[in-house]
């Protein structure tokens, strides 16, 4: 009913592409595809689908980076404490790890998160000294951590004596909404320590601001043609051999190399290519002046 009455009245509808169980009261527990069902009837408007998951992931992310923006050494050597490493648990755990923080992870289901654990250690960059680890209790995943993350989803686990256990003033984080104790949140509060629950208004901004250019580079500027025998490539598409790569197939203003068909540039241009090159150089000063 909402992308019914809204088609056509505003530019862009932004539609979770999760799969969800749309009515909670009902008996059914089958997930339902909103994006399928918004995009059958979006046809005015611009319909772009996002994972509101990776919302709060890169907004945990960015937001922790900042708080340590002054330390020299950010996250490297901090210990993060991960209560509820399920998809947004695991996923901010694989970039803290990256970051340099080794990231003690729990959940009550042992067997899932060995594999998550395993996962991010095989993956990590080569050169990545940080681990994830799992841990067989809460008490133990906080002990000297430096950073505590609830994301329990309302469920209370993060009492008094896990901030206890952990480094002196640590940066806590309620992502799960309701994971810390409110006897737990007066006890860091009367002890200098700031509980915060996280904002995603960034990463939404960001996410917009992003999925819009995405849309306008592919729609608008990524494709091929041929200006006075010199062929044009731009966007996304990998340039054939010889074929020049613009910043706009149509109209061209920014050259940026020679496609080689493989994905990378010529480095050694032949003569018939540096001439072309020099007419193409023309091309996008006259498009310049005349923008």
């Amino acid at each position: 009913e909402i992308a019914k009455f809204i088609d056509g009245k505003i530019d862009y509808v932004f539609v979770d592409s999760e799969k969800k169980i749309i009515d909670r009261h009902s008996v059914s527990t089958t997930p339902g595809n909103i994006q399928r069902a918004v995009s059958e009837i979006i046809s005015k408007s611009i319909l772009v689908s996002y994972k509101a998951n990776d919302l709060t992931v890169d907004a945990a992310d960015f937001f922790i980076a900042e708080y340590f923006s002054r330390d020299v050494a950010n996250l490297g050597g901090k210990k993060t404490a991960i209560i509820g490493s399920g998809n947004i648990g695991s996923k901010i755990s694989a970039k803290l790890v990256e970051r340099g923080s080794d990231v003690s992870m729990f959940r009550r289901e042992t067997t899932k998160l060995k594999r998550v654990v395993d996962y991010i250690n095989d993956s990590k960059p080569k050169y990545t000294i940080a681990v994830a680890s799992a841990a067989k209790s809460i008490s133990e995943a906080c002990e000297s951590a430096d950073i505590i993350i609830g994301l329990t989803n309302g469920v209370q686990v993060i009492n008094q004596k896990e901030i206890s256990l952990a480094n002196k003033k640590p940066l806590i984080i309620d992502i799960g909404k309701g994971s810390i104790s409110k006897q737990a949140v007066i006890f860091a509060h009367s002890n200098g320590i700031e509980v915060y629950r996280l904002s995603i208004e960034s990463a939404l901004e960001g996410m917009i601001i992003t999925s819009i250019s995405t849309h306008n580079i592919f729609t608008k500027k990524t494709g091929r043609s041929t200006h006075n025998g010199i062929n044009l490539v731009s966007g996304s598409i990998l340039a054939l051999n010889n074929e020049f790569v613009v910043d706009n197939f149509k109209k061209p203003k920014i050259i940026y190399g020679l496609g080689n068909g493989e994905g990378d540039f010529e480095r050694n241009p032949s003569q018939e290519m540096l001439i072309k090159l020099n007419a193409l150089e023309k091309i996008a000063k006259d498009n310049k002046k005349n923008e």
